[in-house]
């Protein structure tokens, strides 16, 4: 698994995490449990969360978050 996005706020997560089960792109948002456990404003040290999917499956995760990642620029 490699990652492709970190999302900046707990429901940009939800819609992501929504998009990759839509298109079955295999994926897990890696520090989600925490942030559930103590939620509040993103910080990259507690509850940050970054989108992790599989190698093969990556470009199409890119194209799904397209516009995501270009708001990073």
């Amino acid at each position: 698994m490699i990652e492709i996005y970190k999302p900046k706020t707990e429901s940009e997560a939800a819609v992501i995490t929504s998009l990759m089960e839509a298109y079955g792109i295999n994926h897990f948002m890696r520090g989600g449990a925490f942030s559930k456990m103590y939620p509040g404003p993103v910080s990259n040290s507690l509850n940050a969360q970054a989108l992790m999917v599989q190698e093969d499956q990556a470009e199409l995760a890119r194209q799904l978050l397209r516009e995501f990642l270009e708001d990073e620029n």
